[in-house]
Formats: structure tokens, C-alpha cells, sequence
């Protein structure tokens, strides 16, 4: 009888500090400005470490007009795997500064930070974080108070954890937290749009600033729409099997400028296989 092939853990994560593609600029269509992954870390198979780093970037365009489509003062980020006596962890964290975009968003830093652990002789993940933020971020002259409640992470180990977690609670916590799970709060299950749950980290956004410039944007849920800008959605995890991914900032952009954008953004995974 042949001994049972040995086991090892396949590792899974990525993180990218900002990347963004625009197609459209003013009456310009179908443009391929795709602005280069800022501060990638990706993990191979095998585990290990993968940082990335970008600095003192920008992105310049002169056609239909001059114009910096993007730029970031510090991009650090990191992708590591690591095996215990116990447990296999995947850690994905990006720290950004200073970034703008279409010269109209300006964040002062966004952090991001996951921890999948896995325990060996277990098969759902625990996940865990230092803490994510958005910090700084100004729609031309209004100010965005973004609050996160990382607590909801924990429950993102896996679909089966979050779907449980979202219908265990009560009516009262899904009246007021429903619109961070794109779900209608009376059906008391958990939306599957495509095969995966989406839910998001923020708990409350608040825009401070002239009142004639807050009468061009509108918080949805945990969606900001900026008429001549288009959507920022913010604290977005999506989750399908055992794999997690995490943006913090995801744009898609309309108006006099049309593309899409991501800043803070990360996935991680994992699963035990055979040698």
C-alpha cells in the first residue's frame, strides 16, 4: 500500500498599491491610456515575500488637453507567506501617500492590511487586520470622513462564514448596516450576485464643504456619485470560496473623463494540496 502523498500549502496573494485605465477624455473615445500597476507585490505558489514600491509618479497626458491623469508621492506594499508549527499565514498590506487623480480626488494616505490564517488540521481561514483607512480624501473642495468597522472582516474568511454571519443577525443590525451588503434587508439572505457575496468595510461616510459643490454629489450606501467625476465605492470586499478581495478605493470614473481605478487594493487565498 502506497503512503499517502505528503501535504503542502499552496499560497495565494497579491496586492497593488493603484493602477487605473481611462478610454475616454473629454470628446476623445476609445483610448487605451492604461496607467502601469503602482507598488505590485505577488505571492508565488511556494509562499515567501514579494514587495513593491513607487515613488514621486506621474502620469501626464497633452491630448485633447494637458492634463496629470495621475499622480502618487509613495506607494510601499507587500505579499507574504509563511508556514508555522501550527498554521499557514498569508499577509497582504499596502501603506499609499499622497495620491490624485483626473487633478479633481485627492487622498492623503490609504492603508491596507488582511491576515488569512489557516490552522493546520482546519479548513476554513481565519482573518484578522491591523486596521484599514482612508485618510485625507478631498473631492475638489469637499472633505470625505470615511469610517471603516474592520470587525466585518473576520467574518470574510470564507462565503459559507459570511453568508452564515449576515443571517444570524438581527432585523434591527440589518436595517442599519444592510446597504453594506447590497442586499435588500427584508429578504434576510445574502444577495449571491454571480456566484459571490459582496459587502463592504465602511460603516459611515460624511462630506463636509461648500454647500454648492456637496449639491453635485450623493452618498450611496458605501458609494460616493460625483456628478463630473462618476462613482468612488469605497471598503468593498468580495468573497467567493475561501478567497477574499479587499479595495479600498474603486472608481469608476464617467464625465469628462471615462475609465476605471483602484487604489488599495489586495487578495489573498490559500488551500492545502499534494506534494
Amino acid at each position: 500500500m502506497s503512503p499517502a502523498p505528503a501535504q503542502r500549502y499552496l499560497y495565494s496573494g497579491h496586492t497593488v498599491g493603484a493602477a487605473a485605465h481611462f478610454h475616454r477624455l473629454d470628446d476623445l473615445e476609445n483610448l487605451n491610456y492604461a496607467i502601469p500597476t503602482l507598488g505590485a507585490s505577488v505571492l508565488p505558489v511556494t509562499g515567501g515575500l514579494s514587495r513593491g514600491h513607487a515613488s514621486n509618479y506621474a502620469f501626464h497626458v497633452d491630448e485633447p488637453r494637458h492634463r496629470t491623469l495621475l499622480s502618487v508621492r509613495r506607494i510601499d506594499s507587500s505579499a507574504s507567506g509563511r508556514e508555522f508549527a501550527d498554521r499557514y499565514e498569508t499577509e497582504i498590506e499596502a501603506d499609499i501617500e499622497s495620491i490624485h487623480l483626473v487633478e479633481k480626488l485627492h487622498i492623503d494616505a490609504v492603508k491596507l492590511h488582511v491576515l488569512s490564517t489557516l490552522h493546520k488540521g482546519q479548513k476554513e481561514p481565519a482573518v484578522s487586520t491591523k486596521g484599514n483607512r482612508i485618510e485625507g480624501m478631498r473631492l475638489g473642495r469637499v472633505a470625505v470622513k470615511v469610517v471603516f468597522d474592520d470587525e466585518l472582516l473576520k467574518s470574510c474568511g470564507t462565503k459559507e462564514k459570511l453568508k452564515t454571519f449576515y443571517e444570524t443577525q438581527t432585523p434591527e443590525y440589518l436595517s442599519e448596516h444592510g446597504f453594506r451588503f447590497r442586499t435588500d434587508p427584508n429578504t434576510g439572505k445574502l444577495a449571491e450576485p454571480h456566484g459571490h457575496y459582496v459587502c463592504s468595510l465602511v460603516r459611515s461616510i460624511e462630506l463636509d464643504g461648500p454647500e454648492e459643490d456637496k449639491q453635485a454629489m450623493t452618498v450611496e450606501g458605501y458609494t460616493i456619485r460625483w456628478k463630473g467625476f462618476g462613482r468612488l465605492i469605497l471598503g468593498e470586499v468580495v468573497v467567493k470560496g475561501s478567497n477574499r478581495q479587499v479595495t479600498l478605493v474603486r472608481l469608476a470614473m464617467g464625465s469628462n473623463a471615462g475609465g476605471s481605478g483602484s487604489v488599495g487594493c489586495g487578495q489573498s487565498n490559500g488551500q492545502v494540496g499534494t506534494n
